[in-house]
């Protein structure tokens, strides 16, 4: 029963995903369509509840589930035809076929996968991030009909987790609805369909052996895979912000395709719902885009302002709606978010420390493997091989380069800009951000471009 619950919550999931890519006009790949679809299913799923709650709408199953029903025909007939075309065209263009050097790849991150799904499926929560925060609001939420409810009267001075964004508290609320006492099954579709979008969007520029392979150290980082199982913010914000890079740069390769663009605002937005200080990574990434506007495409300053001011609409839109009007109107406890500040910006001494020490601790620290694997290192040695050997880098993997330079230096102005977020726990879990960035460094990468160029070729014979 459990399974079927989960499987018709997945296609309820990717047929409103796949009305909001149909909506922007998104065209990709059949599994880059269903898994960007289910992803986007599931952000969706998380916005539903929090509108309820900001226009007073009891969050009772019924209500919910006929509020997403109506949001899915609603975008669906927005563009119906084109809808129809799609889901039609998806289904016969759709490929189930395997070459036979997969199988021993995609056994591997399975039985990863299903490890992790069963682990969130069969065991309550435990991180006290989540127990003192989400997971009681959601499960007071279920009781009482309203995420402002019965939570907010314990005494919970020693912790701010009550007073972030709801995005795990919609769907935990959704997931208890549906009968899942512990919630967080949710979590085991993003990592499914994130890996199945890493899979064959990796596969458009490297044989499928060394996808494979790489796939196989990006799930296997140690710490980013135990939160495939710790339901917090940290793993989902790292997947729409890779996503909303991805789509920028699709925009940035066909100027014309303005829908990209819009579409990747909404990701970002998605990410800065998810993660609030993600608003500042996204400030850097519209800064990116001014220079590259303005310097690559050679447009006039008001036109590589523009398009990036449009762009931040959407990220500030959402950060307003789930910090500044939610957590100040809403809650009944107040939470002085500008007190969380450095009260001194001038000096920036805080900001080259945590830099140093994220060097110093997390990447190249004593216990660096136990968390990040040896992800880093191979980043470093593809890094180093290419600029030795091919003396410089494609376009394509500058963009990529760039991107991994806005989220680790961007983090580290966080720790300057925000004392609060320590290194121990919030810049560790921040550099999840990362590793998908510099996994799509590795398909620009000449050498892997090359070895992969070899590899068909031996394939072809």
């Amino acid at each position: 029963m459990s399974l079927l619950i989960i499987i018709l919550l997945t296609l309820s999931q990717f047929l409103l995903g796949f009305a909001t890519l149909n909506l922007f006009n998104i065209v990709i790949k059949p599994w880059l369509s269903i898994a960007l679809s289910v992803l986007m299913g599931i952000a969706i799923y998380s916005l539903v509840p929090f509108i309820m709650e900001l226009v007073h709408i009891r969050l009772t199953g019924l209500n919910i589930f006929i509020a997403l029903a109506l949001l899915s025909i609603v975008l669906s007939v927005i563009r119906i035809k084109r809808m129809i075309s799609s889901l039609v065209s998806l289904i016969k263009n759709i490929s189930f076929r395997l070459k036979l050097y997969e199988l021993p790849f995609i056994a591997v991150m399975a039985f990863m996968i299903f490890v992790s799904a069963w682990r969130c499926f069969y065991y309550p929560p435990t991180s006290r991030d989540f127990t003192s925060g989400a997971e009681v609001i959601a499960e007071y939420a279920f009781k009482e009909k309203t995420m402002v409810n019965s939570a907010f009267s314990v005494n919970m001075e020693s912790t701010n987790n009550q007073f972030k964004p709801p995005y795990l508290t919609t769907l935990q609320i959704i997931y208890k609805y549906a009968g899942f006492p512990f919630g967080q099954v949710w979590l085991s579709s993003v990592f499914l369909f994130f890996i199945i979008f890493l899979y064959h969007s990796l596969s458009t520029r490297l044989h499928k052996i060394l996808v494979g392979a790489l796939l196989i150290f990006f799930i296997a980082i140690p710490e980013m895979y135990a939160y495939t199982i710790m339901a917090l913010f940290d793993y989902s914000n790292a997947v729409f912000l890779f996503l909303a890079f991805y789509f920028l740069f699709e925009y940035f390769l066909v100027e014309q395709k303005i829908n990209y663009l819009l579409f990747s605002s909404l990701l970002m937005a998605i990410s800065v719902y998810i993660r609030s200080e993600t608003l500042v990574l996204s400030f850097f990434t519209v800064l990116y885009m001014i220079w590259f506007q303005y310097f690559k495409k050679k447009q006039g300053l008001k036109g590589a302002i523009l398009l990036p001011g449009i762009y931040m609409l959407l990220p500030v839109l959402f950060y307003v709606l789930s910090i500044t009007i939610y957590i100040n109107t809403y809650l009944p406890q107040k939470y002085n978010i500008s007190g969380q500040v450095n009260n001194n910006l001038f000096d920036v001494t805080p900001f080259f420390t945590r830099l140093t020490e994220m060097n110093t601790k997390l990447v190249f620290g004593e216990n660096n493997t136990y968390l990040y694997g040896y992800f880093f290192y191979l980043f470093i040695i593809l890094f180093l091989a290419e600029l030795i050997f091919f003396r410089g880098f494609k376009g394509d993997a500058k963009k990529w380069l760039v991107a991994g330079a806005i989220i680790f230096l961007g983090i580290a102005f966080l720790g300057y800009l925000l004392p609060l977020l320590d290194l121990a726990n919030s810049t560790k879990r921040g550099l999840f951000k990362i590793f998908p960035v510099m996994l799509f460094y590795f398909s620009c990468n000449q050498l892997l471009i090359k070895a992969s160029d070899k590899l068909r070729a031996l394939e072809g014979k």
